[in-house]
């Protein structure tokens, strides 16, 4: 007879154990609660907000770089005509400097007579 009670007390135990496991199952089945679903739909709020900022910020990041980008080209196409005036100017100081020692090299030969006469 004993082991017929102790066989009941383990199967009472058991079955305590089965209807706590059943209960807690059933509560998760039932969803948040009204408070917690509350809670959670404030911190999604929470999130599509900071989701907002970002995206509003990184279109604001993306709006500067294509500035930056025009920026830079406009500067390079500037830089370009500022090199070719150079190189201009340096062919022309180049031709004037020919000319220059040409006029110098002729008029030597009569200084030298006036220096002497």
């Amino acid at each position: 007879m004993t082991e017929i009670s102790t066989l009941e007390r383990r199967l009472t135990a058991a079955m305590d154990r089965i209807g706590a496991a059943v209960a807690s199952y059933d509560s998760k089945l039932a969803g948040p609660s009204p408070e917690e679903m509350r809670r959670l739909e404030a911190q999604v709020l929470q999130l599509r907000q900071a989701l907002e900022a970002e995206q509003t910020a990184n279109s604001q990041l993306r709006e500067r770089i294509d500035a930056m980008k025009a920026l830079k080209e406009r500067q390079q196409d500037r830089i370009a005509e500022l090199e070719e005036a150079e190189a201009a100017l340096r062919a022309r100081q180049a031709e004037d400097r020919e000319e220059l020692d040409a006029v110098i090299a002729a008029l030597e030969p009569l200084l030298g007579e006036a220096a002497h006469g």
